[in-house]
Parts: structure tokens; C-alpha cells; sequence
């Protein structure tokens, strides 16, 4: 990133300020590694600071600039392929899906799946536990849907598409996609 910046709430900056000079770049960077790899955070320092940090900023996901840098993105593709005519809001079931407990690090054969071994408080301790696996399963569900299924020809040739993924208030991503098959493609025309 060439710039990032942090919101914290005023009453925790004393408390972040010190967090943020005392941490060292190889303890944010093991905290890292062991979120990555769907394991909890050990440090409790770092465990401390994601409380207080409310967001990060500048080219980051769900910052104020990405968003209007995906404006701009969104406005630039109606302009040069035209309209979209499809609408999709994409949510896929993370409680109830047993790839999210494949992802989360559960032994488990997904096409064998048997509910009655998982019930449902305990799928939904699994997915609190493991949030990365959530999001894990979310991307491979999309990918898939739009590899298999829009790309596939559900609305026949694909011309373009564009999504935007947001969060919901339990803390799950959505993804609202614009589809714009080739049938209704504008076709432009060049003078020579």
C-alpha cells in the first residue's frame, strides 16, 4: 500500500497510540501468519489493538478510496460496454453449507455430508471460531457461480460483469453483481 491510515475512537487512541509503537513489525507479521492460516491469535497485544481499530484506510478493501476507486471502475464499464440488464445479489448459506467446515479445518467429506454429526449451534461455533474460513467458502462459492454458471452461459455469452462485495450486520459478505449478456450488448461502431 502507498498510504494506510487507522480510525479508532477517541477515547481508546491513548491506548492504540502506545499499542501502535510498542508492537513490533515480526509480532504484527506472526499475528498475520497465524490468522492466515485459521489459527488463533496469540498475542495479546495485537488481540487488544484489532479491538480498538475500527478500520484501516487508503487503497484497503472497504476503505473510503477503494469504494470510490470502484465507483470510478463501475461508471467506466457502463460507459464502454453499456448498460447492465442483470441485477444479482449473491448470499451464500455459510451456516448451513458443509464446505465451510471443509474450510474451517473439519474432516469431513462434503458429498458424504451427515447433518445429524453437525448440528446446527454447533456448524455456527465452528464458523464463529474460524471467520476466515467463512470468507474462505464465500470466494470459492462466488468464483464458482460466476466461472460455472454466468460465465458458463446461464444468460448466454457473457459480455461483462462487475461486482461489489459488502458485509452484512451479522458480519457475512454479500456480493451484488451487474451481468450484461451479449444479446443486449451495445455494439459500437468505429469511424475509419
Amino acid at each position: 500500500m502507498t498510504k494506510s491510515t487507522i480510525q479508532t475512537k477517541r477515547k481508546d487512541w491513548t491506548k492504540t497510540k502506545r499499542l501502535l509503537e510498542t508492537l513490533t513489525p515480526a509480532q504484527l507479521s506472526g499475528a498475520a501468519e497465524q490468522a492466515r492460516q485459521h489459527k488463533p491469535i496469540t498475542n495479546d497485544a495485537v488481540k487488544e489493538l484489532l479491538k480498538m481499530v475500527s478500520r484501516v484506510g487508503a487503497s484497503s478493501p472497504g476503505s473510503g478510496e477503494k469504494k470510490w476507486y470502484m465507483y470510478t471502475q463501475l461508471k467506466s464499464s457502463v460507459v464502454y460496454h453499456g448498460s447492465p440488464v442483470i441485477f444479482l445479489t449473491l448470499n451464500p448459506g455459510e451456516r448451513d453449507s458443509p464446505v465451510t467446515l471443509q474450510f474451517a479445518g473439519e474432516d469431513i467429506n462434503p458429498c458424504k455430508f451427515c447433518a445429524e454429526q453437525y448440528s446446527q449451534t454447533k456448524r455456527l461455533q465452528i464458523s464463529l471460531s474460524n471467520p476466515v474460513a467463512v470468507v474462505e467458502y464465500f470466494h470459492h462459492t462466488i468464483n464458482v457461480i460466476i466461472e460455472k454458471v454466468l460465465k458458463g452461459g446461464l444468460f448466454g455469452e457473457l459480455a461483462h460483469h462487475y461486482g461489489v462485495i459488502e458485509y452484512q450486520g451479522r458480519g457475512t459478505p454479500h456480493i451484488h453483481v451487474l451481468v450484461l449478456p451479449f444479446s443486449f450488448h451495445t455494439y459500437k461502431l468505429t469511424l475509419v
